[in-house]
């Protein structure tokens, strides 16, 4: 079986000989829409966050867990909690403090070393 290699564009027709009678015969082209670039997704709004987690969290109920979602400090970065509705225990966190901490210190080195780079060059 023969598996035809597929580019993002536009194939020609192609003359093909048929065993037997010799004549050439028009191959049929195959036509592929060139790729569109993906658009960036766009950040919903606050509304729609909170309401997301709302309905979340009414689903939640029934399992005795709610779930909070924040924006990090130093990362801005969003951080959902998972959390014990009766006691406020954080069950769950994501991403974790340890990654927030990895997170915001390699964005303190990069800072750090553009300073150096932009005085080197001075």
């Amino acid at each position: 079986m023969l598996i035809p290699n597929v580019s993002n564009t536009i194939q020609t027709p192609q003359s093909v000989r048929v065993p037997g009678d010799g004549a050439a015969v028009a191959k049929d082209s195959v036509k592929v829409r060139p790729s569109v670039a993906q658009a960036e997704p766009q950040q919903p709004s606050n509304v729609q966050l909170k309401s997301a987690v709302d309905s979340i969290n009414r689903a939640l109920q029934q399992t005795n867990m709610k779930m909070e979602l924040s924006i990090d400090s130093s990362t801005k970065k969003p951080v959902v909690k998972m959390m014990d509705a009766e006691t406020g225990e954080l069950i769950r966190q994501f991403p974790s403090e340890e990654v927030l901490a990895i997170a915001s210190s390699i964005d303190q080195f990069l800072e750090f070393q553009q300073g150096l780079l932009l005085k080197t060059k001075a």
